[in-house]
């Protein structure tokens, strides 16, 4: 039992390490874990707040370059964007769906790949859509 306890400290430490891991957080999201103080289903309220963010611009850039691509560029981009997608909600299945003994900190991991992955994805669209 105390095995298991401290797993799932670890556990816990470790994800909410990993959601100050992205240097492209907003500051509200900052503030807000810093008041979730911990608390997981303060820092999941958090997590979907971020998302929201970010994923109008992922949307946004991708837009701009779908109308902006033609023929092969186009066709390239969308099957580039289904693998992303594909990749990113399978492991964030996966993360979340780890063995009960680790309990929230699975969630905490899966929400984190989630908002770091949606992150970079919509950065690298973005540089996209700025080099042309």
């Amino acid at each position: 039992m105390m095995f298991r306890k401290s797993s799932l400290v670890f556990c816990t430490v470790i994800c909410i390490a990993a959601f100050h891991a992205s240097a492209q957080e907003s500051a509200e999201f900052s503030a807000c874990l810093d008041q979730a103080a911990g608390a997981s289903g303060a820092m999941l309220e958090c997590h979907k707040a971020e998302v929201g963010r970010w994923d109008p611009r992922l949307n946004a850039a991708y837009q701009t370059l779908l109308h902006r691509y033609k023929d092969k560029e186009r066709a390239q981009l969308q099957q580039e964007q289904r693998a992303w997608l594909k990749h990113h909600l399978s492991e964030t299945h996966r993360l979340a769906a780890q063995p009960e003994d680790i309990g929230d900190a699975a969630f905490l991991q899966s929400e984190s790949f989630e908002l770091d992955d949606l992150i970079k994805r919509t950065l690298a669209l973005e540089k996209l859509v700025n080099e042309k």
